[in-house]
């Protein structure tokens, strides 16, 4: 299985980077030097947007092919793992707090309650994401999983309001679209991630959502965005991935799964 683990994260994660650079693309191109606006109809727009159509269909034919497995349906189970993922955990729960203590220092010249707030939570998740995995297999886990999901979904609407505050009164929808849908998946991912915690598991939509909050998270580091909540981005993305990998290593057999 972890052959098609690694498939299935590496294609996610080559089509963000190509989304990256048509991402680039598109903003080097469709914006007017002197107003800011995004010209209409460009066809940059429109590739960026066939781009972003056609890797989220393949994902979910990608991800279809895992219907007749059978993945454990319960948290730590789900994404158990060795020294290896723990060590990764570790080191994305580090990148995850730089960008927190990068998002707080830039409260010193932006004054931004929300960026103090976005920092603050930074932290909460860094110990969180990391101590999702660190956990699995420790006695008490069920409880420590309850708490640290609670934590990232929580973070994450958090990080969707303030990101939506920050755009709202920006005319222009190309300047924060993407990264709205990016940490929307997110949010989608981590909802069905808790559901192995709660009771509620649905392993192809957890598998599907994490995947797609990957590669939009990807493509987004394109943007210009402050470097704190890039290397949030990037935490996140690779956050998602260690979960799709760890879920589709832990394959029990062919069998259906129940919950999908």
């Amino acid at each position: 299985m972890r052959k098609k683990s690694l498939k299935l994260c590496g294609f996610s994660c080559i089509m963000g980077i190509f989304g990256a650079f048509l991402r680039w693309l598109q903003i080097q191109n469709i914006f007017e030097p002197d107003t800011g606006l995004a010209t209409p109809n460009s066809p940059w727009s429109w590739a960026f947007i066939a781009f972003v159509i056609l890797s989220a269909s393949m994902l979910i034919v990608f991800v279809r092919s895992f219907r007749k497995s059978s993945f454990p349906l319960t948290y730590p189970e789900i994404y158990s793992g060795g020294k290896f993922y723990k060590t990764a955990a570790i080191i994305i729960g580090a990148l995850m707090a730089l960008g927190g203590f990068a998002t707080i220092i830039r409260t010193l010249s932006s004054r931004s309650v929300f960026d103090l707030l976005l920092g603050i939570f930074s932290f909460a998740g860094a110990v969180s994401s990391s101590s999702f995995v660190i956990s699995a297999k420790k006695s008490g886990s069920k409880n420590a999983g309850i708490a640290v999901s609670v934590i990232i979904v929580l973070f994450l609407c958090f990080w969707l309001i303030s990101a939506y505050k920050f755009s709202a009164s920006d005319p222009v929808i190309w300047h924060f679209a993407p990264r709205i849908l990016a940490i929307s998946s997110s949010v989608l991912a981590f909802y069905y991630v808790a559901g192995f915690v709660f009771g509620r598991p649905k392993p192809l939509l957890a598998l599907y959502f994490c995947q797609l909050g990957a590669f939009l998270s990807i493509t987004t580091l394109a943007d210009s965005y402050p470097l704190g909540e890039q290397f949030i981005v990037l935490s996140f993305a690779a956050f998602m991935e260690l979960l799709s990998f760890l879920q589709v290593c832990n394959i029990i057999s062919g069998e259906p799964s129940e919950g999908d």
